[in-house]
């Protein structure tokens, strides 16, 4: 789950694992970032006291029935280094990444999202297969959209979740990337991008 200070200030926004639905409660006397025990009880959301997850709003956990999958299921070589791929095009570097954008993945992302923006003014994350990000991944993003700008060029989202786009949204960034809702559609940009 994701827990941050509601829009206006006044209270808190949480965000579902699983679904990315939001919804926003008073705080409850939250005063401490990591905890989100109030906010959680106060909206019938499952899960830990804590920020840290896992946490599901009320639909989620019933479809989950009290199993929640991995976030992040394995797959047959599913290995640091198979996660995200470069793809050059005449027009654009298309970075594809394989699973949710955490701690594990965000080393191969800088490192393809550097090489992209050396080699092509408009890069573009393919994100239809990543689900969760975390605030590393986010960062990671954001960087690499600066050094986009700072180069002229763009770097565009391609069909984020709506897990993703909540985070943007909740974030402020929602208007920071071009958000298209596949990759040909956005490596064909500029056109009208998607909003968040």
């Amino acid at each position: 789950m994701t827990a941050v200070p509601a829009l206006g200030g006044v209270g808190v926004e949480v965000i579902c694992d699983q679904c990315g639905a939001a919804a926003v409660t008073n705080g409850c006397g939250i005063h401490d970032a990591e905890v989100v025990y109030g906010a959680v009880a106060a909206l019938g959301w499952s899960g830990s006291a804590f920020a840290t997850g896992p946490h599901a709003c009320p639909a989620c956990a019933e479809c989950m029935a009290g199993a929640r999958p991995p976030a992040r299921p394995e797959r047959a070589g599913d290995a640091p280094g198979t996660w995200v791929s470069i793809r050059l095009l005449p027009s654009a570097a298309v970075v594809r990444v394989t699973r949710d954008i955490d701690a594990d993945v965000v080393p191969d992302l800088r490192t393809a999202l550097e090489q992209a923006l050396r080699e092509r003014a408009r890069v573009v994350v393919d994100l239809e297969q990543v689900h969760l990000i975390d605030s590393t991944g986010l960062g990671t993003l954001v960087r690499a959209r600066n050094a986009a700008r700072q180069r002229h060029g763009t770097l565009a989202l391609a069909a984020p979740s709506r897990f993703v786009q909540t985070v943007l949204r909740t974030m402020r960034l929602h208007t920071a990337f071009p958000v298209y809702s596949s990759a040909d559609q956005a490596v064909a940009g500029p056109g009208v991008p998607e909003t968040a």
